[in-house]
């Protein structure tokens, strides 16, 4: 009976110990604990009917009385002041919207006093003030969202993410900021992006990152990769990451065709070679022309690839360096290659065409039989088309390209070869098909 008691008695103090430290919350006296939740029963009250006017003055009372009282609070007072920012916005008031966007700054500032998640509502203040402030604030917006991404990473918020670079873009377009660093913080954003792939947002971070391509697209021009990673390569030869961010700047700029992409991805393969740089190297040679070591290297990139797009762009290079060798079997393999990424991959039957077309006389033992490839082009450069509307008018171009070569009626005819008739074409082609002539 008297370890019951015991027990109970230790039960009531806790019970009453717990209650204390909730309470403290809401302040230190009594007194201050009455007025806290009087606040937060009023602003709460006229927020509900957003009387956000009237939700003012309980707010910073609350927030001011007992700042670790409620999270919601900071929430809802972003909202509240949002309001009044928008307001202040539309009819003008430029003096009194900044007045507004200093408390709503102050607000993230208490929250996260109160709260921390330092990181994650930088992210939030940072992207708001970029949002609602003026020219003069967009340094401290990216001050704010660039120890923001270095506290979060690649749990970034993906708002805060396009923010971030938009902030820099603005900086750079006011030489405030070397177009260098603007260049240079594209990859790592886009790294933030690329590790949300498959994740709960992963919709809003695409969408994040189609706004950083956006402004990374209309920024730089391949001389000015030239002109500012040149002497960075010459300076880092032996630097993984600077050799990583040129291949991965040029390849994202469609500026493989530059001397110093395949410098870069040569280098980046002696010290750290994978998939990516072999690709890398494999691509500058296609633009050099140097098709038996551009397959010799894309070949090996293909193998260990795990990135789709790269992959599907890869098998597109062995296939466009194929057809250059004349190796129309292997072209054709490689456009199939690309088939089983996409199966609605327009390029790849565009390829595939190409193939029949170059390489329809390998295939068939008379002048009309040789045409079996030409015959076999024109449904994959249709498919081509209906697939991919910006290959239209190419595949239609190569279409009368083929057509002027059809045999003769007479030709035909000679080896029992009729208009309409069905046959099938051999070899690696290997495709029934319609007997075309002129």
């Amino acid at each position: 009976m008297k370890g019951k008691l015991i027990a109970v008695v230790v039960l009531s103090f806790l019970s009453t110990s717990l209650f204390a430290q909730d309470e403290k919350k809401y302040g230190e006296t009594e007194e201050e604990q009455v007025e806290c939740k009087k606040n937060l029963s009023l602003y709460k009250e006229f927020y509900d009917q957003k009387a956000y006017k009237e939700a003012k003055t309980p707010l910073m009372n609350a927030i001011e009385i007992c700042p670790t009282s409620s999270k919601n609070m900071y929430i809802r007072g972003v909202n509240i002041y949002e309001h009044f920012v928008e307001k202040a916005d539309k009819e003008g008031m430029a003096e009194m919207k900044a007045a507004y966007v200093d408390t709503l700054m102050m607000i993230y500032d208490k929250r996260i006093e109160a709260f921390g998640q330092r990181g994650y509502v930088l992210g939030r203040k940072g992207t708001d003030l970029l949002r609602h402030g003026s020219k003069e604030d967009y340094q401290e917006a990216y001050d704010i969202l660039t120890e923001a991404y270095e506290l979060r990473g690649n749990e970034m918020q993906p708002g805060a993410l396009a923010a971030y670079y938009q902030s820099a873009y603005q900086l750079a377009a006011r030489k405030q900021l070397p177009v260098e660093d603007l260049l240079a913080l594209y990859p790592k954003l886009d790294a933030v992006v690329k590790a949300n792939q498959g994740g709960k947002y992963e919709k809003a971070y695409n969408s994040a990152g189609k706004q950083l391509d956006k402004i990374f697209s209309a920024v730089a021009s391949c001389e000015d990769l030239v002109n500012i990673y040149t002497p960075k390569f010459e300076e880092n030869k032996q630097d993984t990451a600077v050799l990583e961010q040129i291949v991965n700047l040029f390849d994202k700029k469609s500026c493989t065709d530059e001397e110093l992409y395949l410098l870069a991805s040569v280098e980046l393969d002696k010290m750290k070679p994978s998939a990516d740089s072999k690709y890398g190297i494999g691509v500058g040679y296609l633009k050099k022309e140097e098709y038996t070591k551009a397959i010799d290297y894309l070949s090996k990139a293909v193998e260990k690839l795990e990135d789709n797009e790269k992959l599907l762009k890869a098998y597109e290079y062995i296939a466009r360096a194929q057809n250059k060798q004349s190796n129309y079997p292997a072209a054709k393999q490689a456009a199939l290659k690309m088939l089983e990424i996409d199966d609605s991959n327009g390029t790849a039957y565009l390829l595939i065409g190409d193939a029949y077309f170059y390489g329809s006389k390998s295939v068939g033992e008379n002048v009309c039989e040789k045409a079996g490839g030409l015959w076999a082009a024109i449904p994959k450069y249709n498919r081509a088309a209906s697939l991919d509307p910006s290959l239209k008018e190419t595949a239609g171009k190569k279409i009368g390209y083929v057509k002027a070569q059809f045999p003769k009626k007479e030709d035909c005819f000679f080896h029992n070869m009729t208009e309409g008739q069905e046959y099938k074409v051999g070899g690696w082609i290997n495709e029934t098909v319609s007997v075309q002539v002129k």
